[in-house]
C-alpha cells in the first residue's frame, strides 16, 4: 500500500528525536510484525502521543494510527496528521459545535461522523496496509489495562466479513513499557505479542456479531495485559512497586537467573509483570503472606529514607572503601570534567527551559515525555543556531558542521556525566556511613535479608503451584472420607 510523501520523511525525524530523548528503544517479538497484509497493531496507552511515536519507530510497516479528533483543530497540526494518513476517531466532546449538555443530537453527530473513520480503516485493511489503535481510549497514569473499547473488533470483523473471510487481517497486541514517566534519557520496551485472527471468530460472529466483538476484545484485552504490568487491585500498586524495587534488580544480579535472548531490561520486565500475578495468588490463597512482606517492606524503607540510601547499594555493596570509591569518582570525574563542561555550556538552558515549559504544559504525568521532545526540538535547534552562525561566519561551513555536531554529543555527555557524578557520589556517601555506623549498616542489611528470604520461599511455591497445580475436587467427593 502506498504512503503519503510525507511519512517517511515523518517517521525518519521521529526516529532520530527519539534516538536522542531515550537511551535506548528495545525490540521484542518483532517476528510477530507480517512483512505485508493488513495487520491491526492494537497497543496500551501509558504515554498519550508519544505511545505512537514509539510504535511508528518501532514498527517497519507504515501505520495509519487513529487519533481523536481535538488533535485535529490546530490547523498546522490537523493538515500534518492528515499529511502522515492519521484517521481521526470522533467522541461527542469533540464536536466544536456540540452542544453544552450530554445529548442525543451530539452522540448523533459524532457517530456519524465515525462512519467515514470506519469506512477509511476498512479501506486500509483491504489494501494490505497496517493500522495502529489504542483501544484504551484514554492514558492514565495507573499500572493496568483498562476494559477495550469495541472499535478494534467491529473494525477487524466487519472488514474480514465484508470481503468473505478471505483477506486475512491479523491483528497484533503490542506492550509499550517505559523505564521512566518523565526523565529523558531512558529506555523502552516495545514487545510484539503472538498475532490473534479475527478469522477465527467467524463462527460467533455469524451467529452473533455483537457477542463475536465481545469475544475478539477480550481476547485481545488479555493479550495485551500479558505484555505488560498489569494491576487489577490500584490498591496495592505501591505494594507491587515496592517489590518490584528491590525484588526485580535481585533476580536479574543473581547468577543462573539469565533469559536467554533478553536484554538486561527486558528481563527486568518479565519480572515486573510476574509480580502482580504472584500477589493476586497470595491474597486468594495466603493473604498473611502479603501482610508479612508489606511490612517487612515498610520497616525496611523507613530504614533506608533515615539513612539516606537505596536499597542497590545495599545490594551491590561488596568490599567498598571509602579511598576506593573517591578514588572512582575523581578519576573519571576529572577526566570527563572538561567534555562535561562543554556539554553543559551549550546545552543546560535549552535543557532546563524544555523541562520547565513541558512540565507546565502537561496536565498529568501521561504527558511528559510527548511535551519534552515537542519544546526540545524547538528550543536546542534556537539555542543553537546563532553560535553555529558565528562559527560558520568565522570557519566556513566545515567548521560550523563539526560545531554543530559536537553540541547535542556534548549534551548528551553532560547529562550522563552528571547523573553518574551523582551516582558516585552516594556511592562514597554509603562507604563513609559502613565505615563510621557499621552495626547500623548490618541491621539494614539484616532487614534486607528478611525481605529478600520471604519473597524467595514465596516465589518458590508460586513457581511450585503453576509447575504442579492441585487436582481440582471431583463434585459429589466432598466430605467423603474412608
Amino acid at each position: 500500500m502506498e504512503t503519503s510523501f510525507l511519512y517517511p520523511a515523518a517517521r525518519s525525524l521521529v526516529r532520530a528525536a527519539l534516538a536522542i530523548y531515550f537511551r535506548k528503544i528495545e525490540i521484542s517479538g518483532a517476528e510477530h510484525i507480517p512483512s505485508k497484509g493488513p495487520v491491526i497493531f492494537a497497543s496500551n496507552h501509558p504515554q498519550s502521543v508519544t505511545d505512537a511515536l514509539v510504535l511508528a519507530a518501532g514498527t517497519p510497516r507504515a501505520v495509519h494510527f487513529l487519533a481523536h479528533a481535538g488533535l485535529f483543530k490546530n490547523r498546522l497540526r490537523g493538515w500534518m496528521l492528515r499529511a502522515c494518513e492519521v484517521i481521526p476517531v470522533y467522541r461527542p466532546r469533540d464536536s466544536a459545535d456540540a452542544p453544552q449538555r450530554a445529548g442525543a443530537p451530539q452522540t448523533t453527530k459524532a457517530l456519524h461522523k465515525n462512519v467515514a473513520m470506519f469506512s477509511a480503516c476498512e479501506r486500509v485493511l483491504e489494501e494490505g496496509g497496517a493500522i495502529g489503535i489504542f483501544p484504551e481510549g484514554v492514558s492514565t497514569d495507573e499500572r493496568r489495562v483498562h476494559k477495550l473499547k469495541t472499535g478494534t473488533a467491529r473494525i477487524a470483523l466487519d472488514t474480514e466479513e465484508k470481503n468473505g473471510w478471505r483477506l486475512g487481517v491479523t491483528i497484533v497486541p503490542v506492550g509499550l513499557n517505559f523505564e521512566s514517566r518523565r526523565r529523558m534519557r531512558t529506555r523502552v520496551l516495545v514487545t510484539f505479542g503472538e498475532p490473534i485472527a479475527p478469522a477465527r471468530f467467524r463462527e460467533a460472529y455469524e451467529k452473533d456479531p455483537v457477542e463475536a466483538v465481545g469475544l475478539l476484545s477480550t481476547a485481545l484485552e488479555e493479550a495485551i495485559a500479558r505484555l505488560v504490568v498489569d494491576i487489577e487491585r490500584p490498591e496495592f500498586e505501591e505494594l507491587v512497586r515496592e517489590v518490584d524495587w528491590i525484588y526485580r534488580g535481585e533476580l536479574i544480579s543473581r547468577r543462573g537467573l539469565e533469559i536467554a535472548g533478553r536484554s538486561k531490561f527486558e528481563s527486568g520486565h518479565l519480572v515486573s509483570i510476574e509480580i502482580p500475578r504472584v500477589l493476586d495468588f497470595f491474597l486468594e490463597r495466603q493473604p498473611e503472606v502479603v501482610w508479612r512482606v508489606r511490612r517487612l517492606l515498610e520497616d525496611y524503607r523507613r530504614s533506608l529514607d533515615t539513612a539516606q540510601i537505596r536499597d542497590e547499594m545495599l545490594r551491590d555493596a561488596g568490599e567498598r572503601t571509602v579511598g576506593g570509591e573517591i578514588a572512582r569518582l575523581a578519576g573519571f570525574g576529572v577526566l570527563g570534567l572538561a567534555p562535561a563542561l562543554y556539554g553543559m555550556l551549550w546545552s543546560f538552558v535549552p535543557y532546563k527551559f524544555a523541562g520547565f515549559f513541558a512540565h507546565g504544559a502537561a496536565k498529568d504525568e501521561t504527558k511528559i515525555h510527548y511535551y519534552q521532545i515537542v519544546c526540545g526540538a524547538l528550543l536546542f535547534p534556537l539555542w543553537y543556531a546563532p553560535p553555529v552562525y558565528l562559527v560558520y561566519r568565522g570557519a566556513g561551513e566545515w567548521g560550523a558542521a563539526a560545531f554543530a555536531a559536537t553540541l547535542p554529543l556534548s549534551g548528551l555527555f553532560a547529562l550522563g556525566y552528571v547523573r553518574w557524578f551523582i551516582q558516585r557520589g552516594r556511592m562514597v556517601r554509603f562507604a563513609w556511613l559502613r565505615m563510621t555506623h557499621g552495626r547500623f549498616v548490618q541491621e539494614l542489611e539484616r532487614k534486607r535479608q528478611l525481605v529478600i528470604r520471604e519473597m524467595d520461599v514465596a516465589l518458590a511455591e508460586y513457581l511450585g503451584a503453576q509447575l504442579d497445580p492441585a487436582p481440582e475436587t471431583p463434585e459429589g467427593e466432598e466430605g467423603q472420607g474412608e
